[in-house]
């Protein structure tokens, strides 16, 4: 069985911020959409390796979806992350994001069935590599 990175990195909370901010919390949005924010934001470019590691753990932790192409935030995630943004208390410092994710236990029977399953049909490095052929 291969080994999978069961903690959440930066990486992470940067890949769910620009689908929050690409989708506008709402609908979907396409991986090239979602690249395109994660740029805007801060300058991050997303290597494939990294692409994959991310969404494979929040894909397996229910707080994304692929579906017809499409990168969306599931309701769950959704009302965690309102929940914890107007918790007193928390600083900008703390980054919500990241201490959401801290909270999200990480299996790596649930991450392989997740790239077995729904990552091998969204295709993802035909989309990535489009993407660098357009934007690279």
């Amino acid at each position: 069985m291969p080994k999978y990175n069961l903690t959440w990195q930066e990486a992470d909370a940067v890949l769910l911020d620009s689908l929050l901010l690409a989708t506008g919390g709402e609908s979907g949005a396409s991986l090239q959409d979602m690249l395109l924010m994660a740029d805007a934001i801060d300058g991050t470019v997303f290597t494939l390796e990294e692409l994959e590691e991310g969404l494979e753990k929040l894909v397996s932790v229910g707080f994304v979806t692929i579906q017809k192409n499409k990168l969306s935030l599931t309701p769950e995630f959704l009302e965690k992350y309102e929940q914890i943004t107007l918790q007193e208390g928390v600083t900008e410092d703390q980054k919500p994001l990241i201490t959401l994710l801290e909270q999200q236990p990480l299996s790596g029977d649930k991450i392989e069935e997740i790239r077995v399953t729904v990552l091998k049909k969204y295709k993802l490095k035909n989309y990535y590599q489009q993407y660098l052929e357009q934007f690279g």
